[in-house]
Order: C-alpha cells, then sequence, then structure tokens
C-alpha cells in the first residue's frame, strides 16, 4: 500500500512517517510512505492508495487539496483527516468531501494503528477482477457509486460513467461482502455509501442528484455505524 503524508509542518510529518514505518515492519506489512510538505507538491505526484492530509494547511487546505486530488484522477481518493474531528466534519461535509477518517493532532499512536489496521485491509479488498467476454478488467471499488441490475447484467455506475458486466446484483453482492462500504438497498440496487447525501424513510439520494428506491430496512442503523467508523 502507498501512503502519501501531507502536512507542511515537518516535524509532523516526519514523527507519523517514522510511526507508520515502524508499525508495518511490526506487522509485516507491504507500506510505502512518502513525504509531502504542501498540498502543490502532493498534487505534482502519482495517485497514492491513502492519504493523510493536514486539515489546516498555509497555501492550500486539507479538503482544497482533496478536491484537487478527486478532480486530476476522477475518482475517489481515500482520506484521513489530521485534525480534530468536531471542528473539521461539519465544513468537510458542507464542500461534500467524503472523509475515510479523522485523526487528532497530536497523533494517538493507538488510534493511528488501528486506522492503519483497517485501511490496510481495505487495500487488499479494494479491487475487482471482472470478466467481460474472454477479457479481465479491473475496477477499484472505491469508484463505483452504486450498482443496479439489468436482468443477468450488472451496470456499474463508476465516478467517470457506466459500465456493464455479465454478472447478477447477487453476484457482485458476494464479491463485495468484505467491502464495509457496500450496502444493499433494494433488489435492484446495491449503493456505496461514501457517495450518499442523503436518506428518508423511501428513497436515498446520492451525492450527484440520483434518487435510488430504499426497501433495506436496517439501512439507517447500518448507516449509521458505517459514519462511525470512519469518524473514529
Amino acid at each position: 500500500m502507498n501512503i502519501a503524508l501531507c502536512d507542511d509542518e515537518v516535524y509532523e510529518t516526519e514523527h507519523l512517517y517514522n510511526l507508520i514505518i515502524n508499525y508495518a515492519q511490526q506487522k509485516d506489512y507491504d507500506i510505502h510512505c512518502t513525504k509531502f510538505n504542501s498540498g502543490r507538491e502532493l498534487l505534482k505526484a502519482d495517485k497514492f492508495d491513502l492519504y493523510f492530509l493536514d486539515y489546516k494547511m498555509d497555501e492550500m487546505d486539507g479538503v482544497e487539496v482533496a478536491l484537487a486530488l478527486k478532480e486530476k484522477f476522477s475518482r475517489a481518493v481515500t482520506i484521513c483527516y489530521l485534525t480534530n474531528f468536531e471542528t473539521a466534519a461539519g465544513e468537510v461535509i458542507n464542500r461534500q468531501v467524503y472523509a475515510d477518517g479523522f485523526l487528532k493532532k497530536p497523533v494517538d499512536t493507538a488510534q493511528l494503528y488501528q486506522k492503519i489496521d483497517r485501511f490496510y485491509l481495505a487495500s487488499t479488498t479494494n479491487r475487482l477482477l471482472l470478466k467481460k467476454g474472454t477479457q479481465q478488467h479491473m475496477v477499484y471499488t472505491q469508484d463505483i457509486c452504486y450498482i443496479e441490475a439489468e436482468g443477468k447484467r450488472s451496470l456499474l455506475h463508476m465516478t467517470d460513467g457506466v459500465r456493464d458486466f455479465n454478472y447478477m446484483i447477487s453476484d457482485m453482492e458476494k464479491l463485495l461482502v468484505q467491502c464495509e462500504a457496500f450496502i444493499r438497498i433494494h433488489r435492484s440496487f446495491i449503493i456505496n455509501m461514501a457517495y450518499v447525501a442523503s436518506f428518508d424513510a423511501k428513497t436515498v439520494t446520492l451525492k450527484d442528484g440520483t434518487n435510488l428506491p430504499l426497501k433495506n430496512k436496517n439501512f439507517r442503523a447500518t448507516y449509521r455505524d458505517y459514519l462511525f467508523s470512519a469518524q473514529t
């Protein structure tokens, strides 16, 4: 897993780097970290599997960097903000930049290690190798907004368009069982909860304005647990 650390305070970046590398060695994780001291410097680099972004930086703040990363790569990016959740969450939500986690500074070592465990596990399950005819296609789950059943096929509504594969939606559900962000809300729809904007008793609205029917009675509790896992 390739991790980017971005903080305009050099000491903080070095400290976080050492904590992660030492823990990766203890756990025998295949982790590589790259340090950046500004958002503009980070934006010149290729895509990383995970970004630790300082929420408050002088040149570009963490949300501005996240928006630029999303635009640059035309897909979602996995971001953990280094900040106090209570002060940052409202602005992050209002600016529609989903946060995969928050870490309060100074970073608590135990909480950081919990995050690394979670993100490392997710990195091994965030790719699907799907067959289409004689070819196989790599799909990144974080780029899937929702999946729609169409007969014996599934339409994957991605951040950059729609792709279809010859899989029943029940088969897609099984493939995504290890991905905590996905939930089946209707016999014809599976959604990525990272893209939820709002919901009521009958409808889930995604961030792009798409409205989907809601039939899963456990959705509210599942979505609450999902948000809590991202915030802690």
